[in-house]
């Protein structure tokens, strides 16, 4: 709602009073308890038909790591990609800002891998897809919460129309170093995935990207995250991805990755996830290539 704090919870409190009238109406068997249900239906159409007018912006004074969001145009074997983040970061609060435009080779893409962020606990990580090309280059995509300047993230307002969706697309020294600065954990998971099906999603990324770029959505910490719209855009390339509650708890994804052969299941599952862990090999003094390849010593590769 626009205007004050105090505008905000008065008109709260003014729809929880005739909710609770209209509650205990009902329950004492009041005479006219039926009249007071339907003030109460009437007031929540109201709240719904304000809240359904609330339309996302890209025209907000957005956090500096968030201020653009990625877009692409393909001619041919040919991505050029514009605003790919990459940003050198000192520490969270003080970095050199960089946004690219980079070109690639769609005919020399040779892998997907999939990096789990832990940032709130065993059951919840940060989904970060990783497009690997025949140069040693990786183009990462991460789908965020677009905050504005001074603004926090917070899962229970991520439930709301409060905060825009961005596809960021960076250089992956860029994401994992800010990552660990933010005392996170990292696994990558080098997945089996065909070069032609890496490609068509890669394809799916950019046509997302773009579309949300002219036609801005709301994130949504249940409905439209990291997680579940890569989801989405993975059954709009193959339909053999079976929806599973580990899609919404992305922190037990491994186990769903293992159980659907996408990982190298020639090792345990426990034995995969702990050479999973690359957070100790994030090092900001290696350069683009080098950074990749350290990340990925010893990683289980399927094949």
């Amino acid at each position: 709602m626009p205007g004050s704090a105090v505008m905000r919870i008065g008109a709260c409190l003014v729809l929880d009073v005739i909710a609770l009238a209209a509650l205990l109406a009902v329950m004492l068997r009041r005479r006219r308890r039926w009249r007071a249900v339907l003030i109460y239906a009437a007031a929540y159409a109201m709240f719904l038909g304000w809240s359904s007018s609330i339309s996302a912006s890209n025209d907000k004074n957005w956090a500096t790591d968030v201020a653009h969001g990625i877009t692409g145009t393909i001619n041919g074997d040919r991505l050029t990609v514009r605003n790919l983040r990459n940003f050198y970061w000192h520490n969270e609060a003080d970095y050199t800002e960089r946004w690219e435009e980079r070109t690639y080779d769609l005919s020399k893409l040779r892998s997907l891998d999939l990096f789990l962020v832990y940032w709130m606990g065993p059951s919840i990580a940060h989904t970060i897809m990783s497009f690997g090309f025949d140069d040693g280059r990786y183009l990462d995509f991460s789908i965020e919460l677009r905050r504005t300047q001074n603004d926090q993230y917070s899962a229970i307002s991520g439930f709301f129309k409060r905060h825009e969706l961005v596809y960021i697309g960076a250089d992956e020294r860029d994401l994992m170093t800010l990552r660990k600065m933010r005392h996170e954990q990292i696994q990558l998971y080098r997945l089996r995935t065909p070069p032609e099906r890496a490609r068509a999603l890669l394809v799916e990324y950019i046509e997302q990207a773009n579309d949300l770029a002219a036609h801005p959505k709301f994130y949504n910490t249940l409905t439209t995250n990291c997680t579940t719209t890569i989801f989405d855009m993975m059954r709009a390339v193959t339909s053999s991805i079976p929806f599973d509650w580990r899609v919404i708890l992305t922190g037990h994804l491994p186990s769903y990755l293992y159980e659907h052969g996408a990982v190298d299941t020639r090792i345990p599952r426990e034995e995969l996830r702990r050479r999973a862990d690359v957070t100790s090999r994030v090092d900001t003094s290696l350069s683009e290539f080098e950074f990749s390849s350290r990340l990925r010593e010893g990683v289980p590769s399927p094949r």
